[in-house]
């Protein structure tokens, strides 16, 4: 009997996978399994599993002693994710399985009283935890489900197992290691809904194609029945696709989220909450001791829309005032402290009234201030798109989905090419001291921006909101730097002129 037996599982903090050190010490005593490292009461309890999984799966249990401790001690560990670690240390230390077969890999999963193996929420995060991990992590053992789930990811061998018994044979040299299934990736964005389906809304259509290529934000209002909906569900299908990277961080949103992690395709993902929806359920927090991201995360590298945007509570709007900055939200409760990714393209719908109808509308001046008034200028001034929507006049279609998202992928090549140095890809988050340095517009250009911003008063943010427009619209023309006309298209698509800012 190997009186000390160490193997390698995995927890998630947050949405941060880390691996935890499984040290499983077999001794004389009194029988019984005690498990230390700072566990909660769903790790406890996998004594009880731990046991019943090997007993079922026709293992012999360790008479004697157990004592499985869980390293780092210091942090707090959650999740019935270290069931399979813990179980094939007992039988490491019982001689049943040699350690030189257990080092290097990592066990994850949750083990059934008859031996099955089951997912667990956050596996694609564990998976990733894992290849950060010292030393080096060669391969994952996990549940055929999870195991789908990351088949894709390099330097990193991904084993599915389904039961116990499967996994000691693995490791004994008595099966082949089966190869995962890569999980099958969702329709490609020529399925989202065609941007040439939109008729008599040429403005709005150059006003997507703008914030598709620039990483804006947009406001769009107008009465019911313009196409403000019709034309933010067409903004995903002119993003470039995910890259392997963004696939693999919306993966594991997904499964920390709901288990869906296999539901993540190559389709920047689109968000579109009720306005009922509360400030939590859009920006994230803590259930039951674990951080589950909101709204704002599932819509990472995609897009978030806000229907009937002044409907929405006033904490709710202005909870999206720091992501939208910083492209991340920080969940800080008494017992944990996160930083959730939220880099998304948000989009704005208001009617122009309470009532919203146009045609017959009674609402009062009053009224009409209040209602606008619920989306505050902080939030508003970090809204680059304003735009001002009627009734589709003429028959003309839009270009289609595919055509304009070929321009899009140019122009954020030349973006990405230019920003390189600056750390950022897209021209809506160019840093504001770039924007009066090395990324200044021509000189007729800036001129007619101080000009501008004299006049109308703006802040210094929303003279750099013009620029940026500016930048992309040179990008989509292939202009080398923003002048005059770059600066009168951003002008009409910022759509507040005359209003003070």
């Amino acid at each position: 009997m190997r009186t000390v037996a160490q193997t390698r599982g995995a927890v998630c903090l947050g949405l941060l996978g880390q691996v935890i050190d499984v040290q499983v010490h077999l001794s004389q005593g009194l029988p019984g399994m005690t498990i230390v490292g700072l566990p909660d009461t769903s790790i406890t309890e996998s004594r009880d599993r731990v046991r019943s999984a090997l007993v079922t799966s026709g293992f012999d249990w360790p008479s004697g002693k157990i004592l499985v401790g869980l390293s780092p001690a210091f942090e707090h560990k959650r999740g019935s994710g270290l069931d399979l670690a813990v179980a094939v240390g007992v039988l490491a230390g019982d001689g049943i399985v040699r350690q030189a077969a257990v080092d290097g890999s990592v066990f994850v999963g949750e083990l059934g009283l008859d031996g099955s193996i089951r997912s667990v929420p956050g596996g694609v995060a564990m998976a990733l935890g894992s290849m950060r991990a010292e030393p080096p992590v060669e391969r994952i053992f996990a549940p055929a489900a999870t195991a789908s789930r990351i088949a894709r990811l390099p330097a990193l061998d991904v084993v599915p197992v389904d039961t116990l018994r499967e996994t000691i044979e693995v490791l004994r040299g008595e099966r082949e290691v089966p190869l995962p299934v890569p999980a099958h990736e969702p329709a490609g964005a020529d399925d989202f809904p065609e941007l040439s389906d939109v008729v008599g809304q040429p403005l709005a259509c150059r006003a997507l194609e703008v914030a598709a290529a620039g990483g804006h934000h947009v406001l769009m209002s107008g009465p019911p029945g313009v196409g403000k909906t019709m034309l933010a569900r067409r903004l995903p299908g002119l993003l470039p696709p995910l890259n392997d990277q963004q696939v693999l961080e919306l993966a594991a949103i997904r499964d920390a989220f709901d288990g869906s992690g296999d539901a993540v395709g190559r389709v920047p993902p689109f968000c579109a909450p009720h306005h009922s929806a509360s400030h939590v359920s859009l920006v994230g927090g803590v259930l039951r001791g674990a951080t589950r991201p909101g709204q704002i995360s599932l819509a990472h590298h995609g897009v978030l829309f806000l229907d009937e945007a002044p409907e929405f509570s006033r904490m709710t709007l202005e909870s999206l005032r720091q992501p939208l900055e910083e492209g991340a939200v920080c969940i800080a409760r008494a017992s944990v402290t996160e930083r959730l990714p939220a880099s998304f393209q948000l989009v704005l719908a208001a009617n122009p009234c309470p009532c919203g109808d146009d045609r017959r509308c009674e609402c009062s001046a009053t009224e009409r201030r209040r209602y606008h008034s619920r989306l505050s200028a902080p939030l508003l001034d970090r809204v680059d798109l304003r735009l001002r929507l009627d009734h589709p006049r003429g028959s003309v279609r839009a270009e289609p989905s595919v055509v304009v998202r070929e321009r899009v992928i140019a122009a954020r090549a030349r973006a990405e090419q230019r920003l390189a140095p600056f750390g950022v890809g897209v021209n809506g988050r160019i840093p504001a001291a770039a924007l009066s340095g090395p990324l200044a517009p021509s000189e007729e250009a800036a001129a007619e921006l101080a000009r501008r911003a004299e006049q109308e008063r703006w802040s210094r943010r929303a003279h750099d909101r013009v620029l940026r427009i500016a930048w992309t619209v040179a990008d989509l023309a292939h202009v080398d730097r923003p002048g005059p006309e770059e600066v009168a298209t951003a002008l009409l698509l910022r759509g507040d002129r005359g209003r003070r800012r």
